[in-house]
């Protein structure tokens, strides 16, 4: 594409890059440590960042539009075939394998050690706790598994490819920046969940490389928040209901 990157792109880069991540993570870590997180309270969080995410996702989308950009060239297209959709689907096997094996490691932990559980619903208070949350929650899963993907994955992959960047751009950079910048976003969740999220998100670029399609890394990534959810609604509810 001739007309990909421009100013335009540029601009929004810095905002979704930086300015966005610092005011959700910095700003958000602040506020988290004096809000307590009421069943209403998290209800409203879903839906609030539901509607953020649709509106910020939106206007890489319009802006794709206006500078008649292909959106096949933003992931919206079926996976490539061949070694590299193979390879794609193994590391999201992988990525699958390793998140479940981190939650049973989790949970044991918490169990064994009380004040690993506090820290652990510290770190992520806007979980579920109850039933009548979940379908405020599962929105906010379809919301971040596809427009979350579309502004890290689809548009930043994209924007720090060689291909539609600069000549002496690298690989290794379109799949680490986005992920580094994802992980800045949750700082609020802490330190240890940083380092995770980055993990995350590093496989999910290099599977959206690979394949060169949006359609896996939305389906991973709303299955792994849908599953987060469900594990932390049923075990703070335990320790709510036994303390």
């Amino acid at each position: 594409m001739d007309n990909f990157p421009v100013i335009t792109d540029h601009i929004l880069i810095f905002l979704y890059g930086v300015i966005i991540p610092f005011f959700s993570g910095v700003k958000g870590r602040e506020n988290f440590d004096n809000i307590i997180f009421t069943e209403n309270l998290r209800r409203r969080f879903y839906l609030a960042n539901s509607v953020f995410l649709g509106l910020a996702a939106s206007v890489i989308l319009v802006t794709w539009w206006l500078y008649h950009r292909p959106f096949e060239a933003l992931g919206f297209r079926l996976p490539v075939t061949g070694s590299k959709f193979t390879w794609g689907v193994l590391l999201g096997f992988v990525l699958g394998i390793a998140y479940v094996i981190d939650i049973i490691y989790s949970i044991k932990q918490a169990k064994n050690d009380p004040e690993a559980a506090a820290a652990a619903d510290a770190g992520t208070p806007f979980l579920p706790h109850h039933k009548r949350e979940l379908p405020a929650y599962i929105l906010l899963c379809i919301c971040a598994g596809v427009f979350e993907e579309i502004m890290y994955r689809g548009y930043m992959v994209t924007y720090f490819l060689p291909k539609y960047n600069f000549s002496n751009g690298l690989p290794i950079l379109a799949a680490v920046a986005p992920a580094f910048l994802f992980s800045l976003a949750h700082y609020y969740q802490g330190w240890h969940a940083m380092i995770k999220i980055f993990l995350l998100s590093l496989l999910l670029g290099i599977i959206f490389i690979l394949t060169e399609s949006l359609i896996i890394v939305m389906i991973i990534h709303f299955l792994i928040d849908l599953t987060g959810g469900f594990v932390a609604m049923r075990f703070l509810r335990k320790m709510e209901t036994e303390g």
